[in-house]
């Protein structure tokens, strides 16, 4: 809506996971390499916790494009919220099999022939498990543990990569068996003042903004309301970017920020 008034060629602040729009903070490039480092070295399972907004799920994407479609068949679950035969299921189907039948054994001896002949043939198998805190039982947790058991003679025929908010911290130390095989862990903090105001810029300059548009005041009004969260930022400039607007401003300033925190209130 607001687009053509600030002579932005895309909306500069959505929420949706794109790698485009990747912010190359120092935490997380650092995020990528080692998430990078398990995939390449098959590590078995890496954890990345953080909270809602932080980028986890655009972290994995980069992740994937950085790697050859040749050597890695990458899958996701978005909605872990399974039980166990269902969770199998669902990593069936991501893997392009079919999951037709309700017996336990049947559907492992199934996905370990799978990876078996990925492996064969020189593809490793990364399966990123989204939102990873909602995964509801013990048992489910279990089944994840049971997957890492599934190896070759040299390596697991496996990489799993579990992402959730920080519930899943607590989830995984009470599941020891499985903590014990989680090699990489890494866990996203919030940006700090300066990281905000590059943020800021850096979305700006990605949809063809050659200004900056927000003052140092508003900047930190911003960092201060949305602690440093990326969704909290692109929820705030948004909004204050449709208020500018509104308001005819060329700059946004403090007050906007200030309006545009209780209108979203």
């Amino acid at each position: 809506m607001y687009l053509k008034y600030w002579g932005f060629k895309d909306p500069p602040f959505e929420n949706v996971p794109n790698r485009k729009l990747f912010f190359r903070s120092d935490q997380h490039e650092e995020a990528v390499v080692r998430l990078m480092y398990a995939v390449k070295n098959l590590k078995g399972a890496a954890l990345l916790t953080g909270d809602v907004g932080f980028g986890k799920t655009t972290i994995s994407r980069v992740l994937e494009k950085r790697l050859s479609k040749d050597q890695y068949n990458f899958s996701r679950i978005f909605n872990p919220a399974l039980e166990p035969v269902d969770f199998i299921k669902s990593i069936l189907i991501k893997l392009g099999e079919n999951a037709d039948n309700d017996s336990k054994t049947i559907l492992i001896n199934k996905l370990h022939d799978r990876l078996s002949v990925n492996a064969s043939n020189g593809i490793n198998t990364v399966l990123i498990i989204d939102e990873a805190h909602l995964i509801p039982s013990r048992e489910t947790f279990e089944e994840l543990r049971m997957l890492l058991n599934m190896q070759s003679e040299y390596q697991f025929l496996i990489t799993l990569i579990l992402m959730g908010q920080l519930p899943l911290i607590e989830l995984i130390e009470e599941q020891r068996s499985l903590k014990e095989r989680i090699s990489i862990k890494y866990h996203l903090e919030s940006l700090s003042l300066k990281d905000t105001a590059r943020y800021i810029l850096f979305r700006l300059k990605n949809v063809g903004s050659k200004k900056g548009f927000f003052s140092k005041q508003a900047v930190l009004a911003i960092h201060n309301y949305s602690q440093g969260i990326p969704l909290r930022i692109n929820n705030l400039c948004d909004r204050s970017l449709l208020l500018g607007m509104i308001n005819n401003v060329s700059v946004i300033n403090s007050s906007i920020i200030e309006t545009a925190i209780e209108d979203i209130r």
